[in-house]
């Protein structure tokens, strides 16, 4: 009886797996965000398609279509995250139902546009699928050896997901984590600990190179096809910069809306929990490769704000940016305040057991365990079978262990508290962008029809209404003011149009005229990025 249980439960293991991973197909994930369509302030529009034909949305959260400084929210970019497209989608429903009177404070001044899917071919694809893949629809060849696709992922012993392959050996480095056997972590030999097992991705190789699944069904990682610090000639990159029609929606999209101040993405990586800092041997390379020092402070302050709205999900890993990434990309190449997290991170959970209080492998690695055995996530590590594989006959070869989808993502019902803790980020961080004001105009008659009018400007937001490194940057709208005067009037000093560097937080911005001539003058002062400020003065 003991054995057909055994048996039973090992048979079910997929359809067990299958239910935990319960993120929405293709479709219902489009009908979802078709659904933002008919809610009040929103506003569905499409920025371009993909390179499979797939609409990439984009969601408006804002009152009328008149530009206003705008937030914009993207996810979905590696596709081994649609973690990060479920969470920005709860986050645009959680903004959605705030209360009326506050939404409306919030967007009488402000939007904030999400784009939660800009790799829809890959959430097509993984959907159905039996491992995640970053790419988009594009046939690349990975490992750059002439061929396409010639040695694609298997699924070994048919439980419906790529997991690990495990070869025992006595030149083995893994050996089973102490809290699960089924996880297998670096043998630690200057702590006498010794290995048993070599450890692959589940698969064979096809082509012989000595890879195992590693040129398969998947296209370029958008996320490494950006143009900063854009990595030549690696897998999954393209064939060169912005290669890619999703790329280049998104980098379009941010250039022809100079309104968008800042720039927030749910992926896999992480500036907030962790702030980015000046580096002055970097920052004076000729490729920049250091946020400026006044913009490494506004980074400080904006992950003081995160890291009191997401204290309840514990600490984040660091996760540094890889090459050809967005972030980076919105940062130094459009000159916008920008910031990522992974938005769900695994939480660090205590060990209850009195038998092992002492970690059996790396941190992450324990944080994995425990996690996966205190919400008992199924499917997150498998038990071993043996199979028989042609590239280690007459070995003992077994799949199971880690399956990689679930480190960054977890069950959907898992993102919930992650959801609440960012949408009160995002919140604070429009609350937190520039806002302008002016002074009460002075009027000075000197004499013979001649004023001299002196306003002053105030940034009263908690962030400058640029960043530094945009006034490097030539194609970035700058602060500017504009006086219009009849033509009866003249200037005998100052411009009719004058411009002016970024603006900091509670920072000030005298401006002064002389002009000739009675009359109605208008002054109008401001940029896309803080909004524009009209004033009419009487002379």
């Amino acid at each position: 009886m003991k054995q057909r249980f055994i048996m039973l439960l090992l048979c079910s293991t997929p359809f067990f797996t299958y239910a935990q991973w319960n993120y929405p197909k293709y479709n219902e994930l489009k009908a979802r965000i078709q659904s933002f369509s008919s809610k009040s302030n929103a506003q569905l529009d499409v920025i371009g398609k993909s390179f499979g034909a797939e609409q990439i949305p984009i969601i408006k959260i804002q009152q009328g279509k008149e530009a206003k400084p705008t937030l914009l929210l993207v996810a979905g970019i590696d596709g081994k995250h649609p973690a990060g497209t479920i969470n920005a989608l709860n986050v645009a429903e959680r903004l959605l139902d705030l209360p009326k009177q506050e939404l409306a404070d919030l967007l009488a001044n402000k939007s904030i546009w999400i784009l939660p899917l800009l790799n829809a071919d890959a959430y097509k694809r993984n959907a159905n699928h039996i491992e995640l893949t970053a790419g988009n629809a594009r046939q690349i060849d990975f490992d750059r050896d002439g061929r396409i696709d010639e040695d694609p992922e298997k699924d070994l012993n048919g439980d419906g997901f790529i997991s690990q392959m495990r070869v025992k050996s006595p030149a083995g480095t893994y050996r089973p984590h102490l809290l699960s056997p089924d996880f297998l972590v670096l043998a630690e030999k200057n702590k006498g600990e010794a290995g048993i097992y070599e450890l692959y991705k589940e698969g064979v190789d096809a082509d012989k190179d000595g890879f195992y699944g590693e040129d398969g069904l998947s296209g370029v990682n958008l996320d490494r096809n950006f143009t900063y610090d854009y990595p030549f000639f690696e897998s999954e990159t393209g064939d060169y910069a912005a290669s890619e029609p999703e790329t280049r929606a998104l980098m379009n999209l941010i250039f022809d809306n100079p309104q968008i101040a800042v720039v927030l993405h749910f992926g896999i990586q992480n500036n907030l929990s962790t702030a980015e800092v000046f580096d002055q041997r970097k920052a004076s390379e000729r490729i920049m490769k250091s946020w400026t020092n006044n913009d490494a402070q506004v980074s400080a302050l904006v992950s003081h704000f995160y890291k009191e709205a997401a204290k309840e999900l514990g600490d984040a890993p660091k996760m540094p940016a890889g090459k050809g990434n967005f972030s980076s990309t919105a940062y130094y190449h459009a000159g916008k305040f920008s910031f990522v997290t992974p938005s769900w991170w695994i939480p660090a959970t205590q060990d209850s057991s009195k038998t092992n209080a002492k970690p059996s492998g790396s941190k992450d690695d324990d944080m994995f365990v425990r996690w996966v055995k205190a919400n008992n996530i199924q499917g997150a590590i498998l038990p071993w079978t043996k199979v028989n594989h042609p590239d280690f006959p007459n070995q003992e070869v077994e799949v199971g262990g880690k399956v990689e989808r679930f480190q960054h993502n977890p069950p959907v019902e898992h993102l919930n508290a992650s959801a609440q803790a960012h949408s009160n980020f995002v919140v604070q961080l429009m609350r937190a962008m520039a806002s302008l004001e002016f002074s009460q105009p002075k009027i000075t008659p000197l004499g013979d029809d001649i004023f001299r009018i002196e306003v002053r400007l105030f940034n009263t937001g908690a962030l400058p209404i640029y960043p530094e490194i945009a006034d490097k940057i030539k194609h970035v709208s700058k602060l500017k003011s504009v006086l219009e005067l009849q033509k009866n009037q003249s200037f005998l000093s100052g411009k009719r149009l004058q411009l002016y560097p970024s603006l900091g937080a509670g920072k000030s911005q005298d401006l002064s005229w002389l002009v000739k001539g009675r009359g109605r003058a208008q002054l109008t002062v401001g940029c896309p990025t803080a909004g524009m400020k009209v004033i009419d003065i009487n002379l």
